[in-house]
């Protein structure tokens, strides 16, 4: 499908927060535009591939364990983060003073994983996540009355993201040891604490995930089997009237997420290793990289990023190269560009030789001729 002059190409369906305040479908190649909690603009989400490994993510009184709860009447009790009556309501069973849970077990590999649940307050509003993936039990807790990650053991990372009508998305970030794990969801009621009053005390559950990498991506439902969803890649090729040859400027602007590897942000290549322009990040900085005629000419300075807008700008010409990041001048360059060949293809979230990103596009433009230091720093100021 187009978007704009772009084409984007996912052979899956999608599943991002949408402006009316509910996680919605985006069809197999449709741009999957996402907004925050209150409504406002977030960006195109673009992420790598990824597999849920978590089965029945909706449905907790399937293949999931369960202790020391209140199963009579617990399924289907609350409007979901999609909008459907689908969430889950872990209620505490009478006569039980430690918190109840549900339990699955799952095959994992050696590999960083992330594990996540959405989660909305009742009369309880802790919930802890708990895994013995690396070894040995590790738990976390979250607070969806106050939207904070509470205590978190050693060996985990904890996050909690807000989505509307009361919902959070909580997970946790770990490196498993390959074999068979389990994975628990706590109805509690205190921090760093399994111990409950009697009191039938309730939360509503939904949407688990767990997945190879260091975040959360956008929700997978599954049912009875791992269900994968394909990277996006969004380009634009026979481009060349619209890329600068000897001089030009390129601009983006992204809702940045830190993922812990390589992101490839905004590239012009000929579709080959011989001649590219790349604004990437790795190690947690962002960069300018150029080849031309098959030779690296310049490999800017880095400068680190924060989670948040971001806006980058490259502007160059021969021997005269300059890179801003929010208002700023980050690097400078002096390359000769004067065996650089034809400029084709623009990729978003990505380069001929992929490096996906994991963020969110606001905004990109691309200029034929090299702005000023002082346009370059005004396009780019927050």
């Amino acid at each position: 499908m187009a978007f704009g002059d772009f084409t984007v190409d996912r052979n899956d369906k999608k599943y991002v927060l949408g402006s009316g305040g509910t996680i919605i479908e985006y069809a197999e190649d449709e741009p999957a535009f996402e907004f925050n909690a209150d409504g406002s603009y977030k960006g195109l989400l673009v992420e790598p591939a990824a597999t849920n490994v978590c089965k029945q993510s909706e449905n907790f009184g399937s293949t999931w364990g369960k202790d020391r709860l209140d199963t009579t009447s617990w399924l289907d009790q609350e409007t979901a983060p999609d909008g459907n009556t689908t969430a889950d309501k872990l209620i505490q069973e009478s006569g039980e003073t430690i918190a109840g849970y549900v339990l699955q077990s799952i095959t994992l590999s050696s590999a960083v994983y992330t594990y996540s649940v959405f989660a909305k307050k009742g009369t309880r509003d802790i919930i802890m996540l708990r895994t013995n993936a690396t070894g040995s039990d590790l738990d976390a807790w979250f607070d969806t009355n106050a939207g904070t990650v509470g205590t978190v053991d050693a060996g985990l990372t904890g996050k909690i993201e807000e989505y509307p009508n009361g919902w959070y998305r909580c997970s946790i970030t770990f490196t498993a040891i390959a074999a068979g794990r389990s994975f628990w969801i706590y109805n509690t009621d205190t921090d760093n604490s399994v111990t409950v009053a009697d009191d039938g005390g309730y939360q509503y559950i939904w949407g688990a995930q767990v997945e190879t990498g260091p975040v959360a991506t956008s929700y997978i439902p599954t049912t009875t089997g791992n269900v994968q969803r394909v990277r996006d890649e969004i380009t634009l090729g026979s481009a060349s009237s619209l890329i600068g040859q000897t001089e030009g400027t390129f601009y983006i602007e992204v809702d940045f997420r830190t993922s812990g590897v390589e992101q490839h942000i905004l590239s012009a290549n000929d579709g080959t290793g011989s001649n590219w322009f790349l604004i990437f990040v790795v190690s947690g900085n962002t960069r300018m990289y150029i080849v031309s005629g098959g030779t690296n000419v310049l490999n800017t300075g880095a400068s680190s990023l924060s989670d948040g807008v971001q806006k980058l700008a490259f502007a160059y010409a021969n021997g005269d190269q300059e890179f801003y990041r929010n208002g700023s001048s980050i690097a400078t360059g002096t390359a000769s560009l004067a065996a650089l060949g034809t400029l084709t293809d623009i990729d978003l979230g990505q380069s001929f030789n992929t490096a996906q990103a994991n963020m969110w596009i606001r905004a990109v433009a691309v200029f034929t001729r090299r702005l000023s230091d002082t346009e370059a720093e005004a396009l780019t100021t927050l």
